[in-house]
């Protein structure tokens, strides 16, 4: 229904309200002039009455009339302006009813539906051109929208004949034209086609610039950024509203902003499209970044230019890789080595001067030549076969080549050559850099020769001995053969320095040298190993052979040699032999069997050779053992002091006591000192246990002292080692002691072994004699068998003599015995001294010593060595000896 049936119809209802109400007046009138028939007057002013409000409802219905045909007239040009508009609007317009019937459409809408002369069934020509589901939301729609009410489905499709198929949004708006009338609807279709379309182009282009690793942005006149794409987001590390709309120094250093500026004022300018490098500084760890920029200006519609943009890749790796290339080319002209760049087929194509100043060949002179040019010949085919393959595998090679100079000297020089390839793997180029090492390689050479060779006898030294032992121990066991080494000792060379001086010593030392290499074979080898010490490797040699040559060998040594002041000098020497792999099947396990047989050489009395056996080892190593565990005795409090009295031949009484150590080992018991004091001595823990002897002795004697159990005159006996005489401190150090422990110095009794005088110096006569000087007796101990003279022995200031238990035990029985313990004791008297026996087992002998004028006697006859307690129980707290 449209609007002008609409006012007619409000009209109609009009005028039939009126003809009601004209017939109820008239009605009322009738009924009026029946009530008053019996008055004529009154029916005939209601007769006038009627017709007046006749007459007045008929002006007011013919003024009615007019309005309604005013109203119509209103109505009529209200449609046709409405119909004029629908008809114009510049959107797709249609009335549906809620089942989405059509009522009315407007041009565009109907070129939308399309004819309807194409449809059987009108209903259906808005549901024909819409998807299923587009059916649904818009079915949805036209349910629930209310009067006055307006919905909008975005992205519509509409079905048509056009490619691609348009696209819509429906908006729609709830009529209300009368409350009798069904619901109307009026739906407006907006073509978003051409909108979707600049917006995907626009995404695509977005897309395109965001994904590109340059930076492109545009600014206004003022420097104000109109767009940035990502990557320039990226590096700025802003979100895009931090940066569009906004100045460059907001985001950028004032110094690059006020740059780049300048720069877009030039295009400006110019209105023209410029290169040009730029820098952005940022903060650490960044730095500087260089980037090649093109700016362009920015044109409207009208050609107006409102702006200027830029595309920026960053160049910061290229910089640095220009500043790198010359900073290369700077080393390859400047360096002090010499550089060559070949082909593949080591064709030369570029050197560096420092190559002119080390081969002397200038570049125009080898530029296309090949490398071999400089081989100087010195260096088999062999070689070069090595460094190429070498090459060829891991693509570099470091070595020494030797080649020859332009003026065809010969130089050497380390060289360092790489493979240049391409992605593939294939090789495009050599780089060779090489340094001159002549005189390092001289001096190599002279420093290997210093490593591997003794510098006074030219004799292979201990290092090329080892390798040399190693390779013939290698050969040996790969062919089951067997070879000897000796080691050889010289006897007494000490007493050649230090008699006649170390020039003389190495003169002995180069002459040792000569003898030895004269009597070996060109396969034997001879080494020093140190001082005085030879080793000698004998291949294919047996035990029988390896000592005929030790034989031979020692008879070349004893031969006389003309040492200084003509002196006339016969060398000897100490050999052991050992066999491999009997004795030995590693070097340095045969080393040591052949050193433990030359040290057993030298104790049974040099000059002779000896051959290794499993003894030797069997002592040796529980020498070391013992060495190993004395030192931690000492350590640990392991060591006992007993005491051996001394008593008076003539009746027994006692007349002191010999302090003599034991070792309490934790595991094998009491020791004696002959299974350690020697070992002691080898490892220079005499001193420290002689220390530790005196400073007990002195305790134990203070406390015995002190208890009115040692009786004056009693001497205690301490074994003194001769070496200790030499300390600056020693009588300082004892004086200490007897103070510390409050022992009379005559109480004290020092015994040194009479071996240890025979090179006794000066300064070891003066200190006994201030031993003496303070009341401590000096006692010759072992007498008899350091071969003593009276000539010295007058010298000495000691007072005690001890007759070594040797002859005390053979006097009785051996008649040369006899008569040496009788001419001990007669010089011993004879000087003034006083005598003590050592080893009395017997009362024979007691009874002969005393007889011959012996003063006193320790041995088993009286007592054996006790511990402290069991000596103070047996002789001091006994009343028979006090």
């Amino acid at each position: 229904m449209n609007l002008s049936e609409e006012y007619k119809l409000q009209k109609t209802e009009r005028l039939a309200l009126l003809k009601q109400r004209a017939q109820a007046v008239l009605s009322q009138a009738c009924q009026k002039s029946g009530e008053a028939l019996g008055s004529a007057q009154t029916i005939e002013m209601h007769t006038i009455k009627l017709l007046e409000d006749l007459r007045i409802y008929q002006v007011e219905l013919e003024l009615q009339n007019e309005e309604l045909r005013a109203a119509q007239l209103d109505a009529e040009m209200a449609r046709k302006r409405y119909q004029y508009l629908f008809s114009q609007m510049p959107i797709a317009a249609m009335v549906v009813d809620g089942q989405g019937v059509l009522d009315d459409a407007n041009e565009l809408a109907e070129g939308l539906l399309g004819p309807s002369k194409h449809f059987v069934n009108a209903d259906t020509r808005l549901w024909a051109r819409l998807g299923g589901k587009d059916r649904a939301r818009v079915y949805a729609a036209l349910r629930d929208v209310a009067p006055g009410e307006t919905k909008v489905l975005t992205q519509v499709l509409v079905k048509g004949s056009t490619t691609p198929e348009p696209v819509f949004d429906a908006h729609l708006i709830g009529l209300s034209i009368d409350y009798k009338l069904d619901r109307r609807v009026l739906m407006l279709w907006v073509d978003r086609t051409a909108e979707l379309a600049r917006q995907q182009d626009q995404q695509f282009y977005s897309l395109l610039l965001d994904s590109s690793d340059s930076f492109i942005y545009a600014a206004d006149k003022h420097g104000k950024m109109l767009m940035a794409n990502q990557a320039f987001l990226n590096f700025l590390g802003r979100s895009r509203e931090e940066v569009q709309g906004q100045l460059r120094q907001t985001f950028l250093p004032m110094r690059d902003a006020i740059l780049h500026q300048e720069t877009d004022q030039k295009v400006l300018n110019i209105q023209n499209t410029i290169t040009l490098e730029e820098q952005v500084h940022l903060a650490a760890p960044h730095g500087r970044v260089d980037f090649l920029t093109r700016k362009f200006p920015l044109h409207d519609l009208n050609g107006k230019v409102y702006g200027v943009g830029g595309i920026s890749t960053d160049i910061t790796t290229l910089k640095n890789q220009q500043r790198q290339m010359l900073l290369s080319e700077a080393v390859f002209l400047n360096s002090a080595e010499a550089i060559i760049i070949t082909d593949a087929q080591t064709h030369i194509l570029r050197v560096n001067p420092a190559f002119t100043r080390l081969s002397g060949f200038s570049e125009q002179a080898v530029l296309g030549q090949k490398t071999k040019i400089l081989k100087s010949g010195r260096q088999d085919a062999a070689f070069y076969i090595g460094m190429w393959k070498t090459l060829s595998t891991t693509g570099t090679w470091s070595g020494e080549l030797n080649n020859r100079r332009a003026d065809g000297n010969y130089y050497t020089l380390w060289s360092t050559i790489n493979a240049v390839r391409d992605v593939d793997g294939t090789v495009l180029n050599f780089i060779a850099v090489q340094s001159d090492i002549t005189q390092l390689h001289n001096s190599q050479q002279a420093l290997t020769y210093q490593a591997f060779y003794d510098t006074l006898t030219g004799l292979p030294n201990r290092a090329l001995f080892n390798d040399r032992m190693a390779q013939l121990m290698a050969a040996s066991h790969r062919h089951r053969k067997t070879f000897a080494l000796m080691f050889v000792d010289m006897d007494r060379f000490k007493e050649v320095n230090d008699t006649l001086g170390h020039q003389v010593g190495d003169q002995l030392l180069r002459e040792i040298s000569r003898r030895l290499q004269e009597g070996l074979r060109t396969e034997d080898t001879v080494a020093r190993i140190g001082g005085d010490e030879f080793v000698v490797l004998l291949p294919d040699t047996d035990g029988r052979g390896a000592q005929a040559v030790a034989a031979n060998l020692l008879e070349r040594l004893r031969e006389p040699v003309q040492l200084a002041q003509d002196l006339s000098y016969r060398p000897m020497a100490s050999v052991g032999l050992a066999q491999y792999p009997a004795d030995g099947d590693t070097p340095d396990l045969l080393l040591r069997s052949a050193d433990l047989a030359m040290y057993d050489a030298k104790t049974d009395g040099r000059n002779r050779f000896a051959v290794y056996t499993t003894e030797m080892r069997r002592v040796n190593d529980k020498t070391f053992v013992i060495q190993t565990e004395l030192a931690q005795a000492i350590e640990q409090q392991q060591l006992r002091l007993f005491f051996q009295p001394k008593c008076r031949l003539s009746d027994g009484v006692l007349m002191g006591a010999e302090a003599l150590v034991r070792w309490q080992h934790p595991s094998k018991g009491l020791v004696l000192p002959g299974e350690f004091i020697s070992v002691a001595e080898k490892i220079g823990l005499l001193v420290a246990l002689d220390r530790w002897v005196m400073q007990e002795a002195l305790r134990q004697l203070g406390e015995w002292m002190a208890a009115g159990w040692w009786q004056v005159g009693w001497r205690l006996s301490v074994n003194q080692n001769v070496v200790d005489l030499q300390h600056p401190n020693m009588l300082e150090n004892l004086q200490n002691l007897l103070n510390q422990h409050q022992v009379s110095a005559c109480a004290l009794e020092l015994e040194i072994t009479e071996d240890a005088f025979l090179h006794h110096a000066p300064e070891q006569l003066d200190r006994l004699i201030q031993l003496q000087s303070l009341g401590i007796s000096v006692a010759i101990d072992d007498f008899g068998t350091g071969y003593s003279s009276l000539a010295y022995l007058r010298k000495l200031p000691v007072s005690v003599i001890k007759i070594d238990q040797s002859f005390v035990s053979g006097m009785l029985t051996n008649e040369t015995d006899a008569v040496l313990v009788h001419t001990i004791v007669d010089m011993t008297h004879n000087l003034g001294h006083t005598l003590v026996a050592e080893g009395i087992e017997d009362e024979s002998q007691r009874q002969h010593l005393a007889c011959l004028g012996v003063e006193l006697g320790q041995g088993f006859l009286f007592d054996r060595a006790l511990s402290a307690e069991i000596f103070a129980a047996r002789w001091l707290a006994s009343p028979a000896q006090s």
